[in-house]
């Protein structure tokens, strides 16, 4: 049995309190645009969802190009700061006084700014903040700084104007982006259909604990430091290697913490109210990435956002959808291959970066020697991503019916194969069975001739013994 993506959405994947299909056409350039009755499941435009995607930030700014951007600048401040300023020894506070408490905080934070920059920007503006008031009250004292420390302070400023411009734009662009898909879906809402895998159960539970875990191992590991005893030389503690390790984990917990809390949130807003639906396009990328497009008819309909199917977030034939007459040549509802050209699917929720959604889509699925499927619809529950590269091409739209007798030959040929492998394996059988009567039957061997010949002779010598007998 293979199941295979189908091209046009049918209208029994739609809500059923009312549905408004429409009719399609298509302008001389190569715009497909459909009418849809007030009643139904808008479509996803191809011009509101160029404006939805001319609404996201600069690429400079895009959550991984600007994340780079940060761990570069960060780098080059530990250089300056750390490694080529003269005052790199006196991160104690001079001898005798210990380690530097007062400025851990703002070390934590300008490390953690390249990872909250990218995995939770709401976290990154207050952080960029209170690193850049640090650092400026650090340049207001004269004499403090060397020339390669006040260096790095300006580049800290630097990377804390980036990650505050940054941050504040793609909060901004995702509000935005969510008010255009909302305009576009309309003022309809709808529950998500049934069958839905339930995700606000799970979302985000694994991260949110294990960012806990690596905050209380740093907690532990910081207070060893900060309240142990002097060295043998009656200084005060040293505890720059406990701050260091609890430095590492303090960044990567509060990271995972904070998204697991992200997609948490955002799977609860899913689940817990009925959501606005766009009809929307769906393509396969060969990393495993789908990507969000305006529609699965306009070829000119870039890819615009993407998401990963888990297949614990997937359910299979949640309802049959036709069989028989209702999947036929010529309807629309042929299979694809979603990798090479986009399907048609139901999107349910607000498409923003962050935001969770519902995907409902339909599958047909063929059973051996039948040349009519069933379409099945099936769900995928998946938080959206920010990734900008696709690396996806254009494409073309198949040939329903040429895609069709494509695959019965191949059907064919398939069970053509089978047949003949299953003939050759009763054949090997058969031949195995003889072989084994034949040994069964065989005399037994020199041994078994020779008690043979040894009875023959005792027969023929007493037969002259009862000849010779009876003439005595």
């Amino acid at each position: 049995m293979t199941a295979y993506h189908i091209k046009h959405l049918p209208t029994g994947t739609l809500p059923e309190d009312g549905v408004g299909v429409g009719v399609w056409s298509v302008t001389p350039d190569g715009v497909a645009s459909r009418s849809v009755s007030r009643s139904g499941v808008a479509t996803w435009a191809v011009a509101d969802a160029e404006r939805w995607r001319k609404a996201a930030v600069p690429t400079v700014l895009a959550p991984a190009v600007g994340g780079w951007v940060l761990a570069v600048l960060v780098a080059a401040a530990y250089i300056l700061l750390f490694g080529l300023s003269s005052a790199s020894a006196a991160w104690h506070s001079g001898p005798g006084d210990g380690t530097d408490w007062r400025r851990y905080p703002g070390l934590i934070l300008l490390t953690a700014l390249p990872l909250w920059y990218r995995y939770v920007p709401v976290a990154a503006i207050p952080a960029a903040v209170f690193v850049a008031a640090e650092a400026v009250l650090t340049l207001a004292r004269p004499g403090d700084v060397d020339h390669p420390a006040r260096a790095g302070w300006l580049v800290v400023l630097a990377a804390c104007a980036i990650a505050f411009t940054g941050g504040c734009l793609r909060l901004r662009a995702r509000r935005r982006q969510r008010a255009l898909a909302l305009a576009a879906a309309g003022k309809r809402r709808f529950p998500l259909p049934e069958g839905t895998p339930e995700s606000d159960d799970h979302r985000g539970y694994q991260q949110v604990y294990s960012g806990l875990a690596l905050c209380l191992l740093a907690a532990v590991i910081l207070a060893e430091g900060l309240f142990g005893g002097p060295t043998e030389s009656g200084t005060a503690y040293d505890a720059v290697g406990q701050q260091g390790i609890g430095l590492v984990l303090l960044v990567a917990g509060t990271t995972c913490y904070g998204r697991g809390q992200l997609a948490y949130r955002a799977a609860r807003r899913l689940h817990g109210e009925p959501q606005p639906a766009l009809i929307v396009g769906v393509r396969a990328g060969a990393d495993g990435r789908h990507w969000v497009c305006a529609d699965a008819r306009t070829r000119s309909a870039a890819p615009l956002i993407a998401y990963v199917p888990r297949e614990s977030d997937t359910r299979d034939r949640t309802r049959l959808l036709g069989s028989g007459s209702a999947y036929g040549v010529g309807n629309g509802h042929h299979d694809i291959d979603p990798k090479h050209e986009p399907f048609e699917a139901a999107l349910y929720g607000t498409l923003a970066e962050g935001d969770e959604v519902v995907l409902e889509y339909a599958c047909v699925e063929y059973h051996r020697h039948q040349d009519m499927g069933r379409m099945y619809a099936t769900l995928t529950t998946a938080p959206l991503r920010p990734d900008r590269r696709h690396g996806l091409g254009p494409w073309e739209p198949a040939d329903g019916p040429a895609r069709q007798r494509e695959r019965l030959r191949e059907e064919r040929e398939r069970a053509e194969r089978s047949r003949k492998e299953q003939r050759k394996a009763e054949q090997r059988k058969a031949e195995e069975r003889k072989a084994e009567e034949r040994r069964r039957n065989s005399p037994r061997g020199p041994s078994t001739r020779g008690r043979g010949s040894g009875g023959s002779r005792n027969r023929h010598s007493g037969g002259g013994c009862g000849s010779s007998c009876g003439g005595d």
